[in-house]
């Protein structure tokens, strides 16, 4: 925590830490720790130069280090003593703590030499000094430390052309590390904003990805809603056939008893003429099963396939259509069609009307499923008006003695559907 409040520049916060921090290590058993907990203590009060006081707590962590007999603890006590007597200026004091660190730690040499050099150029020793900064020159000539040595020796020395040298080449130094320190800054926001981008890049890849798989378990999710969609629109829609396969099934077969019902009366009127009470119970038995076969009949055409069709080509409007809807397969099947639920409809009409063309024939059968004029012009094309001309020509042709208020619809249900 100290260590923490000195990058913060917080001294009283740093002297209360290591005041506690001494306390506690002395409290643990651990007395290496608290040696360097004081001696960092009496440094912080050399610092506002509390001079005494640092060298009363320097007193009693060298006698604590005295008993350890470790030598790296050792050196950190010569050494703090050292940095205290220069900053109090007391050279010679200082002199010998920093000759004797040198002498217990070489791997610090240099700094504590630095240190000496320092004291030498201070007390006007400048033959010592020179004589150290070489020795320190000959391991690292390049040293910011060493060459500024050399600068302030070379002034004392009133030798300002190499003291201007040295000092030249330590702001050569500081501008090299300032601009390392700046490529490094460089690279270093270069490495944050292509990791940023790299972020980026991913975050909008996950997204991509996670929309990727959104619209796939959509897409999964229509194709199996259409597909059981699917599956009962078909289901449905053989349920709708099998019915109506099932209802024409039932109509053919109402229609083949009345059928033979009727046959069977009208043999029996034949065979019975002296029973006048028996024949007029034939006569209304005849009347009305061919009134129930003519319902019949009418039932199987609308609910025949051909029906519908042309029922829902009527109810989906085409404008921009120039071709009859009724196609030549239609009409095929219309024919067809008719030939079951009426087999003598061909026949009777050519048999009354033998100059009757094919192509009125023809619309004589689309004629008979009851669609209005306006209906048939949109199947077949045409202007409403040639419609009523057709209807009009067949009449005459299929008889003169016709009523005129007498509709051709009615003439072909009542005269050819019998």
């Amino acid at each position: 925590m100290a260590d923490l409040y000195n990058f913060k520049n917080m001294p009283d916060e740093i002297r209360a830490k290591y005041t506690e921090a001494s306390f506690l290590f002395a409290k643990a058993g651990n007395p290496k720790s608290q040696v360097y907990a004081m001696k960092n203590l009496a440094m912080e009060f050399a610092f506002v130069d509390s001079f005494s006081y640092a060298k009363k707590i320097m007193k009693e962590a060298d006698s604590i280090a005295s008993t350890l007999h470790i030598q790296r603890v050792d050196y950190n006590i010569a050494n703090a003593y050292a940095n205290i007597y220069d900053m109090q200026e007391c050279y010679d004091l200082a002199e010998k703590y920093y000759k004797k660190a040198i002498s217990l730690n070489t791997r610090h040499s240099m700094k504590d030499s630095m240190g000496l050099a320092g004291i030498y150029i201070a007390s006007g020793k400048i033959k010592q000094a020179k004589e150290l900064v070489d020795n320190m020159a000959l391991h690292s000539p390049t040293a910011y430390g060493v060459n500024l040595l050399y600068g302030n020796i070379y002034k004392l020395t009133g030798n300002y052309e190499k003291a201007l040298y040295f000092k030249e080449f330590c702001f050569e130094i500081v501008d090299s590390l300032t601009n390392a320190q700046s490529k490094a800054k460089t690279l270093e926001v270069e490495k944050k904003y292509n990791h940023l981008k790299i972020q980026e890049e991913n975050g909008r890849l996950k997204n991509a990805r996670q929309r990727s798989f959104i619209y796939l378990i959509i897409c999964v999710s229509l194709l199996i809603i259409g597909s059981i969609v699917f599956y009962f629109y078909r289901k449905h829609a053989k349920m709708q056939l099998h019915w109506q396969e099932e209802k024409l099934y039932s109509l053919d077969k109402e229609r083949s008893e009345i059928a033979a019902q009727l046959s069977e009366a009208r043999h029996s009127l034949e065979t019975i003429q002296e029973d006048r009470g028996e024949n007029i119970r034939l006569q209304q038995k005849i009347l009305l099963l061919s009134e129930k076969y003519k319902e019949l009949q009418k039932q199987r055409l609308e609910s025949s396939a051909i029906y519908k069709k042309l029922s829902s080509l009527l109810a989906k409007p085409q404008p921009n259509n120039n071709k009859p809807l009724l196609t030549d397969k239609l009409w095929n099947t219309l024919v067809i069609e008719l030939s079951r639920i009426y087999p003598d409809f061909r026949s009777s009409l050519y048999e009354q009307c033998p100059n009757l063309s094919e192509e009125e024939c023809r619309y004589c059968h689309l004629h008979v499923l009851g669609f209005d004029g306006n209906n048939e012009a949109v199947l077949l094309n045409i202007n409403p008006s040639s419609i009523w001309m057709k209807r009009t020509r067949i009449k005459q042709k299929l008889g003169r003695n016709l009523p005129k208020e007498q509709t051709l619809h009615n003439i072909l249900v009542d005269t050819f559907l019998n």
